[in-house]
């Protein structure tokens, strides 16, 4: 008996994982379609349910997506007005205000996108489905894009905090002396 050579790539991978993913596919689609028809069974239960989801899915991906933005412009574009320091609370107001209307429309769309199964499936809300999924592999593709990989010629990254600002000082770790000066005596 000889051993097979090491096979190493995506050609290896498929040969090894190709007729097991094929006979999965099937009981994978079964379960799918139970679980479907579950839920347009009890669709009035879940449109609230997926609704409020919409909500909380909207407020952290625009939240962090917003936050991206405003990093990059304050990268690319320091003496841009919106990234000065003295409109920082302005810019914070508005883009938040921004953030939870967004939210709120698409919870609104999807609760009413959902008022009736006999409507469902359709081809605006899978193409919406499929847009929501892609932004945030676009997105993050192009935040990771315009990082800067550093700075300077020693290769290290800078680092900041959330309101751009550099970290403070570590503190210096605990003495003795600092220690005995903290602790109530009795």
């Amino acid at each position: 008996m000889t051993a097979e050579p090491d096979r190493t790539g995506v050609g290896a991978f498929l040969k090894r994982w190709m007729i097991p993913l094929i006979g999965a596919l099937t009981p994978t689609a079964l379960i799918v379609v139970n679980i479907a028809v579950f839920i347009v069974k009890n669709l009035t239960e879940f449109r609230i349910t997926i609704s409020i989801l919409a909500f909380v899915s909207g407020l952290m991906l625009n939240s962090w997506a917003g936050l991206n933005i405003y990093r990059m412009l304050k990268l690319r574009r320091p003496d841009h007005p919106l990234v000065h320091e003295r409109n920082q609370e302005v810019v914070l107001v508005v883009g938040m205000a921004v953030i939870i209307i967004a939210a709120f429309l698409t919870a609104l769309f999807c609760y009413l996108g959902l008022s009736d199964y006999n409507h469902l499936p359709n081809g605006l809300t899978f193409f919406t489905g499929v847009l929501s999924a892609a932004v945030p592999i676009l997105l993050r593709a192009a935040f990771h894009r315009g990082v800067p990989k550093g700075r300077g010629g020693s290769g290290q990254q800078q680092i900041s905090t959330v309101a751009g600002l550099p970290p403070g000082a570590m503190p210096s770790p605990p003495t003795s002396a600092s220690a005995r000066d903290t602790i109530p005596r009795r």
